[in-house]
């Protein structure tokens, strides 16, 4: 009994009030203790995020297309994706450039977004319409008017071109191309607009849409 004593008593000095193998099990339970209360509250933290976030595809109005949220996506990233304002797509999600993105969300689209693997819903958007050309060019008046536009140095490459776009056919336009080098009068009219191309029926004319093409290239 004395060699108990002696150890319990070497303990006490060392600042121990009780066997130091009582005060691990206790450490041990209490971080036990911790690790679960931490999961717990991650789980709820967590929950709360993915609710107030994300947007049920369900949610979205007929015949209003959705989109997954994925890496690296943002409001203004997704706006510029699918062509639309930003101001539209948080107002057809009731939300704000405060509002969390996180992936695998899911969001509404405004009914004008051009969505991908719908190519018909964007041009339904943004169609052209042209009146016939005041003056019709026939295929050697366009071959000689790109000679005149391009240096020498590119006129078989443009006139290579212009075969191929259009088959050298001046009055030649779709939903968004217009003339000889069919030009995307949706993605060029801002700095067309600087040369004096305000409207996409001057481009029929074999000359403006040969500079406008010049001056792209």
């Amino acid at each position: 009994m004395g060699r108990p004593a002696k150890a319990l008593s070497v303990y006490a000095d060392r600042g121990f009030k009780s066997h130091p193998l009582r005060q691990m099990h206790g450490l041990r339970r209490f971080c036990r203790s911790l690790a679960a209360a931490i999961i717990v509250f991650s789980s709820v933290i967590t929950g709360v995020f993915v609710s107030s976030s994300s947007v049920s595809a369900a949610s979205c109005p007929q015949g209003q297309a959705s989109y997954k949220v994925v890496r690296n996506d943002s409001w203004s990233r997704i706006s510029v994706k699918v062509k639309v304002s930003m101001k539209s797509l948080l107002a057809a999600n009731k939300a704000t450039t405060r509002s969390m993105l996180l992936i695998g969300d899911v969001i509404c689209l405004p009914s004008n977004a051009a969505v991908a693997g719908s190519p018909q819903k964007a041009r339904r958007a943004q169609t052209l319409t042209l009146a016939p050309p005041d003056k019709v060019f026939s295929r050697k008046a366009s071959t000689r008017i790109i000679r005149e536009v391009f240096p020498r140095r590119l006129q078989t490459r443009a006139l290579a071109i212009a075969q191929r776009e259009s088959r050298m056919n001046a009055a030649a336009y779709n939903w968004c191309c217009v003339g000889l080098f069919q030009l995307n009068w949706w993605s060029h009219r801002t700095w067309l607009a600087n040369m004096g191309v305000t409207s996409p029926q001057q481009l029929l004319d074999a000359r403006v849409n040969a500079e406008a093409a010049f001056a792209l290239y």
